[in-house]
Order: structure tokens, then C-alpha cells, then sequence
């Protein structure tokens, strides 16, 4: 397991130094705004959902590039940790990029109950669209899947429109603090199912 991660990371080694500059400069831009904080949390939290995504989508093309799958299922690697090693690059990722934001808060004094929950809900949403391309990746390769995670994404964009345009009421404050309360149980249930189907797909291609 140690050694699939590893080779992750190195394969994006070169991208990982541009993101922290990424967030060296995002960072400093931040604080020296009059916003400060809060502008730190606009950005930081608007990337805890959209890095890991991407360096997922990077990590399956240069393994598709390099035909890692097929050299990877000759060797004494089960498929469940073949593809277990992506489901935990993700929670790494996306615990890594809500660490920044929340440490950055707590440092600052400016920790509130609602930048929590914002963090824990970006979380979230990223969390789900991994475990929604993982599979996707799997079975379609990275160039069919890309238009998958144009639909994955414009959806709920567009539902959120249709409901606007319908004047459907927004949900409460209390609404959606019990929606996030039972999310990771919903998350946990999404996971497992993700992973076995994941898993199913490398059976399929095995055989």
C-alpha cells in the first residue's frame, strides 16, 4: 500500500511544488487584503474541493499513459488494494487541504462554529466526487470519464437552478446543520459501495 501511494506521489512531484507555490501566493494575497481571513477562507475552501479532484483525474491519466493497471495486475497486488490505494490518495488530499484552512483559523483566534462546518461541508462534497469518478475512471479510462465529471458536476448545478427558478423555499439553518450531522454516515455507506464497485470493475477487466 505504502509503495502505491508512494508512486503517486511521485508521479505528481513536479505538480505538487506548483500547487504550493499556488498556495504560498493565495496565502500571502490573503492577508494582505482588508478581508484577510476571510478571504484566506474563500480561497482555501473553494480548493479543498476542487484539488483533490484534480490531482485524482492526473493520477489516473498518468497511469493510464503508462499502462499501470495492466503491469500492476501481474504482480502479487490484489485488486481491492489497487484500488483501495486511490480511495485513501483522496482522503489524504482532500484531510491535507482542509487542514490548511482550519489550522490557518485556529491559529488567527477566528475559528467560529460556521467556518468549521463550511470546511467540513467542502470536505464532504470533494470526498463524494472522488468516490463518484474513482469508478468512473475505472471502468471508462480518463478521457471518457472527463465528460462524466462535466455531468457530475453540472447536475446539482443545474438542479439548484431549476429550484430556484421554481421558487422552492431554501432549506432551513437547522435543516441543513442536520443534513451535515447524518452526512458522514451517508458518506461511510457512498465509500464502501464506491470501493466494491471499483473493485468489480477490476475483476471485469481481469477476466
Amino acid at each position: 500500500m505504502t509503495g502505491l501511494l508512494r508512486k503517486d506521489l511521485l508521479y505528481l512531484k513536479r505538480q505538487g511544488k506548483f500547487l504550493l507555490v499556488i498556495f504560498a501566493f493565495y496565502a500571502v494575497l490573503s492577508f494582505l487584503s482588508d478581508d484577510g481571513i476571510q478571504h484566506f477562507n474563500s480561497i482555501f475552501i473553494t480548493l479543498i474541493a476542487m484539488l483533490p479532484t484534480v490531482v485524482i483525474v492526473n493520477s489516473f491519466a498518468y497511469d493510464e499513459l503508462s499502462k499501470w493497471n495492466t503491469y500492476a495486475l501481474s504482480l502479487p497486488i490484489t485488486k481491492g488494494t489497487l484500488a483501495f490505494s486511490k480511495y485513501l490518495l483522496s482522503f489524504s488530499l482532500i484531510l491535507l487541504t482542509a487542514l490548511i484552512p482550519f489550522l490557518a483559523n485556529l491559529l488567527s483566534g477566528s475559528l467560529s462554529e460556521e467556518t468549521g462546518l463550511t470546511i467540513y461541508a467542502a470536505s464532504g462534497a470533494a470526498l463524494l466526487l472522488c468516490e463518484i469518478l474513482i469508478p468512473l475512471f475505472y471502468r471508462f479510462g480518463t478521457q471518457k470519464a472527463r465528460f462524466a465529471l462535466l455531468v457530475v458536476v453540472l447536475i446539482p448545478t443545474l438542479g439548484a437552478y431549476l429550484l430556484k427558478q421554481a421558487r422552492f423555499a431554501a432549506p432551513s439553518d437547522a435543516q441543513i446543520l442536520f443534513l451535515l450531522k447524518i452526512s458522514p454516515v451517508f458518506l461511510v455507506i457512498f465509500s464502501v459501495v464506491s470501493y466494491y464497485i471499483s473493485c468489480k470493475i477490476l475483476d471485469n477487466k481481469e477476466n
